[in-house]
């Protein structure tokens, strides 16, 4: 599937009259993102970090309304591996706050599997799985999502602590999901029409 596929999915979308939900996963750990940065002449800046690594992982959810009208930024961060449990839990908390079906469009990890095979078994009304061609991250505009977090609100950022780790990042997916624009950007950065 190309994103000629992919924009026959939007249309099975407006046809069902059902809203598209893209799904990922990322991890973030205490190591912080490196950018470039400005300083003084001649003050290196240097960023102290902890010699641990912990690893926080996040479920990135963004609905897009059949109408095209309304997107939003669904986000979670755990200090653990996402399992499948996880999804399912997500997924149903996410069928109770819109109280609709929804067309859940991923890639072949095989814990996205497994979730959408729990669904189909045990409600299959609630969701249509759509599965994303291998090796193509740039059709899920979830992906710009981390992108954007990693890169602009957490560039040089050095948590002390996982706390502190886990407030920011939520804080800029609040950011996220409060502009629309920047979330339809998203769509077209990997080139999918709204």
């Amino acid at each position: 599937m190309d994103q000629k596929g992919l924009a026959s999915h939007q249309k099975k979308s407006k046809k069902l009259k059902k809203a598209l939900v893209f799904a990922d996963e990322s991890g973030f750990n205490l190591i912080p993102e490196i950018r470039k940065t400005w300083s003084p002449v001649g003050e290196t800046p240097i960023l102290s970090t902890p010699i641990y690594r912990r690893h926080h992982s996040a479920i990135g959810l963004i609905y897009l309304s059949p109408q095209r009208k309304k997107c939003r930024f669904h986000f979670t961060i755990q200090p653990s591996t996402i399992l499948t449990e996880h999804l399912i839990f997500w997924l149903t908390a996410l069928h109770h706050f819109y109280k609709k079906s929804l067309i859940i469009v991923w890639d072949n990890l095989p814990v996205h599997r497994a979730a959408a095979q729990y669904f189909l078994a045990r409600h299959p009304s609630w969701f249509d799985f759509e599965f994303l061609p291998p090796y193509s991250p740039e059709l899920n505009p979830t992906e710009s999502c981390w992108n954007h977090i990693k890169s602009v609100a957490l560039a040089n950022f050095v948590p002390s602590n996982s706390d502190q780790l886990v407030a920011k990042t939520l804080d800029a997916a609040k950011k996220i999901d409060d502009d629309t624009e920047l979330v339809r950007a998203f769509f077209k950065h990997a080139k999918l029409k709204l």
